[in-house]
C-alpha cells in the first residue's frame, strides 16, 4: 500500500471548515447523510432493485461509530477523482443531466476530520466488483488498498472521536443530529447500538400533509398552535412548503427562522431571508429540489433565481389571506389584530400588503374609532392631522360639522391615510390645517358680523400677549363657546416666549435671536361659537368690563377643552375671571337678600 498525499493544503482545509464554514461540529452528520443518500440516488439510476438502507452503528465504549450505505460505492478511479482531489464530485457530468442529488462541492466527507483524526473508508462499486480500503488523516496523507475480502456493495465509513468531540458520538447526540437533518429523507435510516435499533425518519413532511395535519405537526414539534397554515408553492424553484401564522405578536427586528430543506435533507433552520421580509407573522418549512446551496450547505445562494422564488412563495401567503377576507374574515381579523403593529410598519413600505390589510386597520376618527372599510363606506372626502394633539383639539367639532377627520398622529396612521387613493379611487385625502379650521364653518350674515367687530378687536387686543387672533363662526356643537386651535410652530414659538420670560439673561437672549429668525410671527387661532347663547349676550353686553371678563374665561376655558398646558399668566387670567364672576354673584346675591 503506497502512501500518497491530497493535493490541497488538507489541514487549512480543515480549518477553514471547522471555524468558518460549518457553524456547528455535528454537520458532519450531515455531510455523510448527504454522501450516503446520493450514492443511494446513483445506484437507483443505475435500475438496481434493492432494500435502500443508511445505518449508523454506535460503538460507545471506543467512541467509535459507523456510517453504512448501500448505494452505488466507489471505484478506485472515482476515489482518486472524489477523494483525494478536493471540490471535485462524482455528480458534476450529471448535473445538467438530473440534477437529484443533495451535494455539489466533494468536500462534505472532510468535515469529518473536524471531530475524527482519520477517516477509514471501506467501498465497493456497483459497477466494478473490487473492496477497497481508504485511509485518511488531517496531515494531508491517505493510502488505499484492495481487500481481500468481498464487502457489500455500498460504503461504509468509520470515524474516532477526538478527546474535545466525544458528546458527538453519544447515542442521545447522534439521534438527535440524524432526527435534525435527515427526519424527511425518503432513504430509511437507523441507528442501532448493540442489540437496539431505531427507525429515525419516520415523519411525514409538514408540506406533504392536509391542513389539519400541518397543523397538528407545528403543535407537538414546536409546541406553539398556529393561527392558520398557508400551503407554498413555487413552481420555478421547484419549492414546496407550509407557513405558519404564528399566534402571538413579534417584532419587525426579531430574527426570522424559517426551516430551509434541500431535496428533504435540512439546509438550515433560521433562514431569515427565504420569505419576504413582510412576511414576518409566518414561520416558514419549506423544500427545494432547484435552488443552488452556498459551499456551506447551511443556506442557498441568493441570486436571481431565488429573489423570483421568494417573490412566488410571498404571492402565496398574500393569496391565502385574501382567500381569509372572503371565506373566513373572522380570522384575518383575529391575524391583523394580533400582528397589528408590525403589519401597520409593513404596510407602509409594501403596495401589496397594504392593500390586503389597510380595509381592516382601525383608525382614531372624530366619530370614534372605526375600521378602515366603514370609514370608506360612508365618506369620501377625508380630512388627516398631523399631531395627536391637533387631532384632540377639534375632534368633537369636526363630528358636529359632518367632518371625518382621522388621528394621524399615531406611529404610521397619518401616512396609511395619506395613501389612501391609492387603493380607493373615488376617495380624496387632505391634510387638515388646524388653523383654518374655522373656515370651514357656517359664516355670519354681513350685518351681523359687522356688529361684532367691536368685541373681536377688543378680544385681539386682550390676546394680542398670547399670540392670538379671533374670528367668529357658527358651528356645532352649540355647548362649546369657543374652540382654540395651534399648530407645532405657534406652539414651539409660544415655549420660546414662555422661557424668554422665565430664563436667565444670557438664555433669554439666545431665545430672541431664535424668535427673531422666524420669517412671521405665528398666531394662534379662538374661533367665538355664535352658535351659543353666551358668546352672543356677551358680544351684546354693553359692558367692556364685562366683555373684557368673559373673553379671558373664554380663551382659558377653550384651552383645558383642548388639553393645552397654561403657563402661568393664563393660570392667573382663569383664576381672576372665575373670581370676577364669582364675587358678581355673590354680590347680586346679598343684594337681592338686603
Amino acid at each position: 500500500m503506497e502512501n500518497m498525499n491530497f493535493q490541497v493544503n488538507l489541514q487549512g482545509i480543515i480549518d477553514l471548515l471547522s471555524n468558518h464554514l460549518y457553524s456547528d461540529p455535528g454537520v458532519f452528520i450531515r455531510e455523510l447523510l448527504q454522501n450516503g443518500v446520493d450514492a443511494i440516488t446513483a445506484r437507483r439510476r443505475l435500475g438496481h432493485l434493492y432494500e435502500e438502507k443508511v445505518t449508523v452503528e454506535l460503538f460507545p465504549s471506543s467512541h467509535t461509530l459507523s456510517f453504512q450505505d448501500n448505494g452505488a460505492g466507489l471505484t478506485l478511479h472515482e476515489i482518486e477523482q472524489f477523494l483525494a482531489r478536493i471540490g471535485s464530485t462524482t455528480k458534476k457530468d450529471d448535473l445538467d443531466a438530473a440534477d437529484d442529488y443533495i451535494g455539489h462541492f466533494g468536500v462534505g466527507l472532510l468535515a469529518c476530520f473536524v471531530v475524527s483524526d482519520e477517516i477509514i473508508l471501506i467501498t465497493r462499486s456497483a459497477a466494478d466488483g473490487d473492496s477497497l480500503e481508504w485511509r485518511g488523516k488531517p496531515d494531508g496523507t491517505y493510502a488505499v488498498k484492495k481487500l481481500k475480502q468481498q464487502v457489500p456493495v455500498g460504503t461504509t465509513i468509520y470515524l474516532k472521536a477526538k478527546a474535545e468531540y466525544e458528546e458527538y458520538f453519544q447515542y442521545d447526540t447522534l439521534r438527535d443530529l440524524l432526527t435534525r437533518y435527515g427526519q424527511f429523507l425518503q432513504t430509511p435510516i437507523y441507528l442501532t447500538e448493540g442489540r437496539h435499533e431505531e427507525r429515525i425518519n419516520e415523519a411525514m413532511s409538514p408540506w406533504t400533509l392536509d391542513r389539519e395535519g400541518a397543523l397538528d405537526y407545528i403543535e407537538h414539534s414546536a409546541y406553539y398552535k398556529a393561527m392558520d397554515v398557508i400551503p407554498l408553492r413555487s413552481a420555478i424553484g421547484g419549492v414546496e412548503g407550509v407557513a405558519y401564522i404564528l399566534p402571538y405578536a413579534v417584532s419587525l427586528q426579531d430574527e426570522k427562522r424559517h426551516q430551509v430543506y434541500l431535496k428533504n435533507m435540512l439546509l438550515s433552520d433560521k433562514m431569515p431571508t427565504i420569505l419576504p421580509p413582510w412576511a414576518f407573522f409566518v414561520n416558514g418549512i419549506l423544500n427545494a429540489d432547484s435552488l443552488r446551496p452556498t459551499a456551506s450547505r447551511e443556506s442557498v445562494q441568493e441570486n436571481d433565481l431565488f429573489f423570483l422564488v421568494r417573490d412566488e412563495l410571498g404571492n402565496c401567503i398574500k393569496q391565502h389571506l385574501i382567500g381569509l377576507s372572503e371565506t373566513d374574515p373572522e380570522l384575518l381579523k383575529r391575524i391583523i389584530l394580533i400582528h397589528y403593529a408590525s403589519l401597520k410598519a409593513m404596510a407602509v413600505e409594501d403596495e401589496e400588503l397594504y392593500e390586503l390589510v389597510i380595509r381592516y386597520l382601525n383608525f382614531e376618527t372624530s366619530y370614534g374609532e372605526m375600521t378602515m372599510s366603514d370609514i370608506l363606506s360612508g365618506h369620501s372626502d377625508i380630512l388627516v392631522t398631523t399631531t395627536l394633539d391637533e387631532f384632540r383639539q377639534i375632534a368633537r367639532v369636526a363630528r358636529s360639522q359632518g367632518m371625518m377627520v382621522i388621528n394621524g398622529g399615531y406611529v404610521h396612521d397619518f401616512e396609511l391615510v395619506r395613501k389612501l387613493p391609492d387603493v380607493s379611487e373615488e376617495t380624496s385625502v387632505s391634510v387638515l390645517d388646524i388653523l383654518t379650521i374655522a373656515n370651514r364653518f357656517e359664516r355670519l350674515e354681513r350685518e351681523e358680523h359687522k356688529a361684532l367687530e367691536p368685541f373681536l378687536d377688543l378680544a385681539d387686543a386682550l390676546l394680542e400677549r398670547f399670540q392670538c387672533r379671533c374670528s367668529v363662526r357658527w358651528f356645532e356643537p352649540a355647548d362649546i363657546p369657543a374652540l382654540y386651535t395651534i399648530n407645532e410652530e405657534v406652539n414651539l414659538f409660544k415655549l420660546a416666549d414662555d422661557s424668554e420670560r422665565e430664563a436667565n439673561a444670557l438664555f433669554a437672549s439666545i431665545v430672541q435671536v431664535i424668535r427673531q429668525e422666524l420669517y412671521e410671527e405665528p398666531y394662534a387661532r379662538l374661533c367665538f361659537n355664535y352658535n351659543n347663547p353666551i358668546v352672543r349676550k356677551a358680544a351684546a353686553s354693553g359692558d367692556a368690563e364685562l366683555q373684557k371678563v368673559c373673553i379671558e374665561l373664554f380663551y382659558t376655558q377653550s384651552l383645558l377643552m383642548g388639553n393645552h398646558s397654561m403657563n402661568a399668566e393664563e393660570l392667573r387670567l382663569m383664576n381672576e375671571s372665575l373670581l370676577h364672576f364669582m364675587n358678581r354673584g355673590l354680590d347680586e346675591a346679598s343684594g337681592g337678600e338686603r
